[in-house]
């Protein structure tokens, strides 16, 4: 999240400052009784009123349900559910930007292993695209440009030589051999048109796609090398990066929005998928110096790393693990503290770096936190447990 571009049936509204009467995420049941433009007409007052201040934040949760937060002020605007997304696949929402036309995309695995990216208007609950992805889908990751012009949608685990019985088995029942896995493929979607424009094969099991604050796309790749750079206005591989922890198995990656460090989750396939070929199945936190292009710190961890968020100031990193989340002093790379709260989602940050926002799936809840002593200081409470915040960013 950088500071120019961070980034229904049943309705439930909140009253909060600004958003008295918001009817944000109410399609389902505001579509039939014809309020839509009220509720768009009321989202863009709500977005005028906040320029100059900060950012909303979408909060995904259970039953398809979409909540809207100011981030600025730590306030629910609105939530409601349950929609149809609940009903549209496994959906891993991209985490920060928007499209231009301010949709926030999602890559979807439907029934039978069919991908698609779906574009849905969060403020009308609209399915706006659906784009239909070629091959057969299992690990897969999606990011959008800071523009919001491209979506970059992975599917990167790929052995076509098996069916999807010995695809989809436990290790214990079948290993793919190395050898055998494909390259991954990232679909290179433009957003606004809602077609497929390019693809890219990248190595083998990659498994996160992240943009950097200059443009590129970062991959963490499970085989072949760590980290991979990719040239968003070519399309084309830039460097391969990390190669001597090609086993290693890194699972995400996020880039610090100073361009300086990337922070790695190493959270091997080997414990989690039936693919061959990793010499580490430890998990670990690394932290890789994008200037001096070398790895300048790894901390061990207890339960596997999920993902990571800094705050938009660069200064910490949240790693998001099982039992709870590790905050990282980015200067010194030390641990300052833990959040204990179990299986959090993704979180976001107030624009001026001063607020946490965690989802807390176990209280229905988004805790918020502040930055610098971590002590909790609110919780906004919501109907359905959230998963993901996607904030974005009303100054544009």
């Amino acid at each position: 999240m950088s500071n120019i571009n961070v980034n229904r049936r049943d309705f439930i509204k909140y009253i909060g400052g600004a958003a008295v009467g918001l009817g944000i995420g109410g399609a389902g049941y505001l579509s039939a009784n014809s309020q839509v433009g009220t509720v768009t007409s009321e989202l863009e007052q709500v977005k005028e009123e906040l320029k100059g201040r900060g950012h909303l934040g979408y909060v995904f949760g259970a039953e398809g349900s979409i909540a809207t937060i100011d981030l600025s002020r730590g306030k629910v605007l609105a939530s409601s559910g349950p929609t149809w997304i609940a009903e549209a696949g496994s959906i891993d929402w991209c985490n920060h930007y928007p499209d231009a036309n301010g949709n926030v995309w999602g890559l979807v695995r439907k029934s039978g292993q069919i991908g698609s990216t779906i574009g849905v208007n969060p403020a009308t609950n609209e399915l706006v695209h659906d784009v239909p992805l070629d091959g057969r889908w299992r690990i897969r990751l999606g990011e959008t440009d800071t523009e919001g012009r491209y979506g970059y949608m992975l599917n990167g685990y790929i052995a076509d030589k098996y069916d999807s019985e010995k695809f989809n088995a436990s290790r214990d029942e079948f290993e793919i051999p190395y050898k055998d896995i494909d390259p991954g493929v990232i679909h290179k979607v433009d957003l606004l048109s809602g077609k497929v424009v390019d693809k890219l094969e990248v190595p083998k099991f990659c498994c996160d796609v992240a943009i950097a604050p200059d443009g590129r796309l970062w991959l963490a790749n499970q085989l072949e090398s760590l980290l991979t750079v990719v040239d968003t206005n070519s399309f084309t591989i830039e460097e391969h990066l990390a190669t001597e922890y090609f086993d290693y198995g890194a699972s995400m990656v996020t880039i610090s929005p100073n361009n300086d460090v990337a922070f790695i989750e190493v959270n091997s396939a080997g414990n989690w998928s039936n693919a061959a070929g990793f010499k580490n199945l430890d998990p670990i936190e690394m932290v890789w110096d994008i200037q001096a292009k070398e790895m300048v710190k790894e901390f061990p961890l207890e339960s596997g790393p999920r993902t990571s968020e800094f705050t938009p100031d660069g200064k910490y990193c949240i790693v998001r693990t099982r039992p709870a989340s590790i905050v990282y002093d980015v200067d010194s790379l030390t641990e300052v503290t833990k959040i204990e709260i179990e299986n959090t989602g993704h979180p976001a940050f107030s624009p001026d770096s001063s607020l946490a926002y965690i989802p807390n799936p176990g209280d229905s809840s988004v805790d918020v936190f502040e930055v610098g002593s971590f002590k909790k200081v609110d919780s906004l409470k919501l109907p359905y447990s959230p998963s993901k915040i996607i904030p974005i960013n009303t100054n544009n």
